[in-house]
């Protein structure tokens, strides 16, 4: 790992408005741009807008599709690498997938894996763990539930993951303290300090209007942060409210080295010939 900027904006999540997002994302862009930042990342679903019911499938898109093709331009132009949500559309099923793209185009995606019941009614489970080498750092993706299961994270880190981005539209947790007073938060540090890498974390901000499909309309916490190797809060949004905000922060590799070189590093001991699920 080499030193890297990166960025996680934390932004309205729309449900179908894909230009209006698009549009969006790309301020956000400019911002980390001009503060020279190598990655950003938004939040689960941030192009399609989340929205676990059946009407997900009139704004579902392939990979490669329409707005993938528009912000691999915005990331060609700024000279950024980008990762984004969308309701992917596979052979007539859908999943919650987060696309990684760069100068050179699309790196590649990662699906969610474990979705949870509300969800499970419209789209379908990954079934891969994705790492992508994007030169500056080896960067892996954990979408939203899915970076609460130790199984998954520890993966990553096997697979070489040096940062790993944890994209979320989560709505029932507030913004304030999130990394530091609650439990869910905690297990997103204890992950880094367990396996020696960086997490770049963000949530979706604001609400939405009521509507057919969400008649008591939707509000998301709008937080943003960094979580060193150490588990320690580099950066977060934790004011009050849930306007959209960024963070932007600068890795050190030597920060990774040290967590990872130390005598008790919890994944040096590991015992994979003890651990079994079934017979």
């Amino acid at each position: 790992m080499d030193r890297i900027i990166v960025a996680a904006a934390s932004i309205r999540n729309e449900f179908g408005c894909v230009a209006q997002s698009i549009t969006r994302m790309k301020k956000w862009i400019e911002i980390a741009q001009e503060q020279f930042a190598d990655l950003i990342l938004f939040p689960e679903l941030s192009v399609s807008g989340y929205i676990p019911e059946s009407i997900a499938v009139e704004i579902a898109e392939t990979i490669p599709g329409p707005s993938t093709g528009r912000i691999c331009d915005i990331s060609r132009e700024r000279g950024i690498y980008i990762a984004f949500g969308i309701i992917e559309k596979d052979r007539g099923d859908l999943f919650c997938s987060h696309v990684l793209v760069g100068p050179q185009g699309i790196l590649g995606k990662q699906r969610k894996i474990h979705i949870p019941a509300h969800e499970q009614t419209t789209w379908k489970s990954g079934n891969s763990i994705e790492v992508f080498d994007i030169g500056k750092a080896k960067v892996g993706i954990a979408i939203c539930r899915d970076a609460f299961f130790d199984e998954l994270t520890r993966t990553l880190y096997f697979k070489g993951a040096e940062v790993v981005l944890m994209p979320f539209t989560y709505y029932n947790v507030p913004r304030a303290k999130y990394l530091r007073g609650t439990i869910h938060g905690m297990s997103l540090r204890k992950t880094c300090w367990t396996n020696g890498y960086y997490a770049v974390v963000c949530n979706s901000a604001e609400g939405r209007e009521q509507s057919e499909w969400e008649p008591k309309g939707r509000r998301f916490p709008g937080w943003a942060g960094v979580i060193s190797p150490w588990g320690r809060v580099i950066s977060f949004i934790d004011d009050e409210g849930n306007n959209e905000a960024i963070v932007i922060e600068e890795l050190d590799p030597a920060e990774l080295v040290d967590r990872r070189s130390h005598p008790n590093f919890l994944a040096e001991e590991l015992r994979p010939e003890l651990y079994k699920f079934s017979d």
